[in-house]
């Protein structure tokens, strides 16, 4: 057993560097450090990414069907024999203890991080580093984000692939809960209560309110599902992590939730989910310089004087940020507050990283 083991560890790491992996991030990682977020937002590829710096790497997977319980202890053998320079932890049970080696675990939250490990966040591509990745104008890719989503590993699919690849991992990851993620995908960006998202899938789907709580709660910590609280009192509203996901499972999903959740996601990994609150359709950044992001896909004068004002009389004042998909003329309102346009591209890449 101990020599099936060591074969396993000492190839592990050449095998699992096969797999296509994108070249650093804007992470700056540091072991020890536990690596946690959603399904295929890329934890994997940053750990093996880091290992190519090292000389020597151990990557042990979990989910490796060979690796059974009774092999765990050896590990610990292994690595005080051949001390690597880095090892690499994918999915350890929560029972198991990192050897005293530098150590990346990769996870889906952090619950089970041991004490003296950072803890860092890891989310789906943001359209910084997905035009750094794509290698191509800003302006021509925006479609195809918008489009396709922000899922590392879909860049190398061909397009007839992703997504069916999107329905296999929502699939394979929420296993039983399946129908019920898939139900949620449609209040993407509503603003709705648990007790009153319980009493609307229960008209289609044989769920308990303990077994939505439950696995909302999973989603959250997991950073699959982000609810961002109301600036007064109505109840929050549901982002997701991927917000092009609900294209996978309907031909009929609307544009509006799909960008608003895109924006939100930007602002989400620029300044952290406790800084946003909304109000109505607007994300309100709070903070030293607070200011309003308004999500509008393709506005026009006419429309923004409509929403922006009835916006503004709920609102205290502070600047006002349009963004939309091409629209750039700046304006006034009747009331005589201005506002900025900017395209997607231009604020993420451009005004985003100022504030």
């Amino acid at each position: 057993m101990e020599e099936m083991v060591t074969s396993i560890l000492e190839s592990s790491f050449e095998l699992a560097s096969t797999q296509r992996v994108l070249a650093t991030r804007f992470y700056t990682l540091k072991p020890p450090m536990l690596l946690y977020g959603p399904p295929k937002s890329g934890k994997n590829s940053l750990a093996l990414c880091l290992g190519r710096a090292f000389k020597k790497v151990v990557y042990v997977d979990f989910q490796d069907a060979r690796l059974i319980a009774s092999m765990h202890a050896y590990i610990h053998t292994f690595c005080h024999n051949n001390p690597p320079n880095l090892l690499i932890l994918n999915r350890p049970p929560p029972n198991f203890t990192p050897p005293s080696v530098p150590t990346i675990i990769i996870d889906n939250t952090p619950a089970h991080a041991p004490e003296h490990f950072a803890y860092q966040p890891t989310m789906p591509l943001n359209f910084a580093e997905f035009t750094h990745f794509c290698k191509k104008e800003p302006s021509t890719l925006l479609a195809r984000f918008l489009k396709e989503g922000n899922l590392p590993a879909t860049l190398f699919l061909p397009p007839h692939a992703k997504i069916r690849y999107k329905q296999d991992i929502c699939a394979l990851n929420f296993g039983a809960h399946f129908n019920l993620f898939k139900a949620l995908l449609f209040f993407q960006a509503k603003s709705i209560s648990t007790h009153h998202l319980y009493t609307q899938l229960k008209k289609h789907l044989k769920t308990s309110k303990d077994t939505l709580y439950f696995f909302l709660a999973t989603l959250q910590k997991s950073l699959t599902l982000f609810l961002i609280p109301s600036y007064f009192k109505a109840p929050p509203k549901l982002y997701f992590y991927d917000f092009a996901l609900p294209y996978a499972f309907s031909h009929t999903h609307s544009l509006a939730p799909v960008f608003e959740n895109m924006v939100a996601l930007e602002l989400i990994r620029h300044f952290g989910l406790k800084a946003l609150h909304y109000h109505k359709t607007c994300l309100i950044v709070q903070g030293s310089n607070p200011f309003a992001c308004f999500p509008y896909a393709f506005p026009t004068p006419e429309s923004l004087e409509h929403h922006l004002s009835s916006l503004l009389k709920a609102l205290p004042p502070m600047p006002i940020l349009v963004i939309s998909i091409n629209y750039t003329q700046a304006s006034r309102l009747a009331s005589g507050q201005t506002y900025q346009t900017y395209s997607f591209s231009h604020f993420c890449l451009n005004i985003l990283p100022a504030l």
